[in-house]
């Protein structure tokens, strides 16, 4: 889809959101907490979440680092935004029942209504342990809703 299909669409939370939303019975439901120009969230590895036996789905925790990353600017600055360019590195297989603790944080300082946001994230253990690194690429869709 081009961009300005993207642009076309109607952007609006309806509290459903796989990660975050509130109504989404069978969704990860996460909060997040914003700390200057970062946010993070945490969760832990579900029997449910699995991908091989007893270890995280690493789609799960790629879906995790997207959602921080678009979430930052998002709550930010009311923009609105998806990752048209996203990478993981997992480095370490995460085994049910560990806590994750996951953070985006923008790669250079950003400021509200920018045509292009650079996101770094990260996964960490609870013992400080990095799992996982990623980056993107966030362009805005909207203004805000």
């Amino acid at each position: 889809m081009e961009l300005t299909n993207l642009l076309q669409i109607t952007w609006v939370d309806d509290g459903h959101c796989y990660v975050c939303g509130p109504h989404n019975h069978e969704g990860l439901k996460l909060a997040f907490d914003i700390t200057d120009q970062s946010i993070e969230t945490s969760l832990v590895a579900e029997k449910r979440h699995q991908g091989y036996k007893n270890i995280l789905h690493g789609g799960i925790l790629a879906m995790v680092m997207d959602e921080v990353m678009v979430m930052l600017p998002y709550r930010l600055f009311g923009s609105v935004v998806v990752n048209a360019e996203f990478t993981i590195k997992l480095l370490r297989p995460i085994t049910v029942g560990q806590r994750l603790r996951v953070r985006a944080a923008f790669a250079r300082k950003a400021q509200a209504h920018q045509r292009l946001y650079r996101m770094t994230a990260e996964a960490r253990l609870d013992d400080g342990t990095v799992v996982a690194v990623g980056s993107g690429k966030c362009v805005p869709v909207s203004k805000g809703l």
